[in-house]
């Protein structure tokens, strides 16, 4: 036998050198505190709880978790990064590959949405969520076939899932089947008489089937009596009266819901509404807001600034997308795309009145 004593100049190899890092023990975090704070919709405080943990060690639970909470909070940017850091270390799991969906589908990407839940699903979610999710994201693709596996395999997964029997609902209605797209509804209310979601589906798509100029009337009835327990059939009454016509009364739907709940997806419609009313100054005022608060909104984005350019308030414009650089994100090129569009303003100017022409290119702005 050898011994280390016979030979000085060798010594013995840490054991810890030997292990890689990945296996290294850490102990799992107690992550029941952020679990709570995201129940009660603390999200903030989940923020500073979660960093306070990842303070000691990035543990990849914690970082899918702040991963999670960033998304809730639409901060689409820190999300994505607690993601990459969390499959860094861990590599990419169900919760994790979810999430990506979750992200890609808030941000539009509906492609990458389905491919992600596909990943959730392979990778062992037998949740409904992720196969909902999956069916809206090819739904929105226009992959009705595949729509309508998702929210069938969900299904069998959990019969009483409320959500997957919407999906099918929402399918049918989009085939124009409205008798079918009724019968899914209802089932839906079955299985849980509380998704006010679902019953709003279900008395709309009863509205459909009137005859137009019934519609608005018995959706304004059916408001009265239960609208203000349940937002959803605001949203359902606004729709209504767009359909009409009637974009005054919609906007005023959509601001009522804004009022009630809050939802910054209401004060949007209520914006569109007034675009489409013609009352240009309250709708500026109402995206606006909503753009800084959503940057990565592409269809709100390219909306208000085609807006402001119709009524000429370009030094409003400018105003707004210097406000929403900081926040802008991976849209940071594109606001400053449409900032370079502007006119060159007057040092002296006060609005959009005194705003000089767009230079020529090459030129210094104030030369001939």
């Amino acid at each position: 036998m050898v011994w280390y004593h016979d030979f000085p100049h060798i010594q013995p190899c840490p054991w810890s050198l030997l292990v890689p890092r990945t296996l290294v023990c850490v102990p799992a975090p107690d992550l029941g505190h952020v679990l709570q704070l995201k129940r009660a919709g603390d999200l903030d405080a989940a923020v500073i709880a979660l960093e306070g943990i990842l303070g000691a060690h990035p543990h990849p639970a914690a970082l899918a978790q702040l991963a999670d909470v960033q998304l809730r909070r639409g901060r689409f940017e820190e999300a994505a990064a607690a993601l990459d850091r969390a499959e860094a270390e861990a590599g990419t799991t169900a919760f994790t590959a979810r999430l990506r969906g979750d992200l890609a589908y808030r941000e539009g990407r509906f492609r990458d949405a389905a491919r992600s839940y596909q990943d959730a699903d392979a990778l062992g979610d037998r949740g409904t969520w992720t196969l909902v999710q999956l069916g809206r994201a090819r739904l929105r693709l226009g992959d009705v076939t595949g729509a309508r596996g998702a929210a069938a395999q969900a299904i069998e997964r959990d019969d009483a899932a409320t959500a997957a029997w919407t999906l099918l609902g929402d399918i049918e209605r989009r085939e124009g089947r409205l008798d079918v797209a009724e019968t899914m509804y209802a089932r839906a209310l079955e299985r849980s008489g509380e998704d006010q979601w679902a019953y709003a589906k279900l008395c709309e798509v009863r509205l459909l089937r009137l005859p137009p100029e019934r519609r608005a009337k018995e959706a304004a009835v059916l408001h009265k009596s239960a609208g203000a327990a349940n937002p959803h059939l605001t949203a359902v009454l606004a729709r209504l009266r767009s359909e009409a016509g009637d974009e005054d009364a919609a906007a005023a739907a959509w601001q009522e819901r804004a009022g009630r709940t809050g939802d910054r997806y209401a004060r949007k419609m209520q914006g569109f509404a007034l675009r489409r009313a013609g009352r240009l100054d309250e709708a500026a005022a109402v995206l606006g807001s909503c753009l800084l608060e959503d940057p990565h909104d592409l269809v709100l984005f390219k909306t208000y600034v085609h807006l402001q350019h119709r009524r000429g308030a370009l030094e409003e414009l400018r105003r707004t997308l210097e406000g929403l650089l900081p926040h802008a994100g991976s849209r940071r090129g594109a606001v400053y795309a449409e900032l370079r569009k502007l006119p060159v303003p007057a040092p002296d100017a006060a609005g959009d009145a005194g705003a000089p022409p767009v230079a020529d290119a090459g030129s210094t702005p104030g030369t001939p």
